[in-house]
């Protein structure tokens, strides 16, 4: 398996996130190989490789000569199976590819991580967040096996880091939205007040979060990161406060979320990847009520 020096692999490449990971790589003038269970059309120069993410030898090969992996090959929430398939599944994948990446010399590794990881947005205890706005450092909580094997990856982040100084950067996002997706949220948030409290309201909309790993993949000085990426406001017309003040009576807001703010804080992004989100559907073409 031979490819251009400096290429990008992503793994994922045929879900949603990955296909607009792909192809914002390739505007931006990037050599791109994919790697997915399953093919998907791709634009055009990139090769796809059609095979299971779970082992790395088989992943040495098409890692080898790669400048950046980005790693989106996941069952991507607690709906795709049992607790056990999903925790097992994402846990080896991710192990795999941190394995395969450290041992051909592959500078940095950006993978998906998630905001389960806090323990508000599912499981069967409904919990509010200990303050407001959300960054890196609030306590995570799992309460399933998806939001577990997202801790999970991030611990294996780390390890990696540590043992053979591998660069990587995990970001954390909430519900990942195409403006129509993110209507209908909004439609049934305005029908059924509080209906999105424990996702917090808030969304990242697909392109603003490909530009967010493209952005992680090139940022300099990262050793082991977790970044937290979100749009800069929320799915409802009810201020955030009021919202917070309404559902989440005990989250302690620790600074001014003025309007319609976005309760997560994604100041580290924006100092250190200098990324920052561009969409809001409040300036997208609405849809009929």
């Amino acid at each position: 398996m031979i490819q251009r020096q400096d290429a990008v692999v992503v793994t994922g490449s045929a879900g949603r996130l990955g296909r607009a990971v792909v192809e914002h790589l390739v505007a931006a003038g990037e050599e791109v190989v994919g790697v997915d269970r399953v093919a998907a059309p791709m634009p055009p120069g990139v090769r796809v490789y059609t095979m299971p993410i779970a082992h790395p030898g088989a992943l040495r090969p098409v890692f080898r000569g790669a400048r950046a992996i980005i790693h989106l090959a996941a069952m991507p929430n607690p709906r795709t199976g049992p607790g056990h398939t999903i925790y097992t599944t994402n846990t080896a994948a991710t192990y795999a590819v941190l394995d395969a990446a450290a041992a051909e010399g592959v500078p940095r590794v950006v993978t998906a991580s998630s905001g389960s990881v806090l323990g508000i947005s599912g499981g069967p205890r409904e919990l509010s967040p200990l303050y407001a706005p959300l960054d890196e450092a609030h306590p995570v909580r799992p309460q399933d096996g998806y939001a577990l094997s997202k801790q999970a990856d991030e611990a294996a982040c780390a390890m990696f880091h540590r043992a053979t100084g591998l660069s990587v950067a995990a970001l954390r996002f909430p519900a990942i939205g195409t403006p129509e997706l993110l209507w209908e949220r909004i439609r049934r948030e305005r029908a059924e007040p509080g209906f999105l409290r424990r996702g917090l309201w808030a969304y990242v909309e697909v392109h603003d979060l490909a530009r967010a790993f493209a952005a992680a993949m090139a940022a300099e000085g990262i050793g082991w990161e977790v970044f937290a990426v979100a749009a800069a406001d929320t799915l409802s017309e009810v201020p955030t406060e009021e919202l917070l003040r309404r559902h989440h009576p005990d989250t302690v807001i620790r600074r001014p979320l003025p309007g319609h703010a976005s309760v997560w804080d994604v100041g580290k992004a924006a100092r250190v990847l200098g990324w920052r989100p561009e969409f809001t559907w409040r300036e997208s073409e609405r849809a009929p009520a």
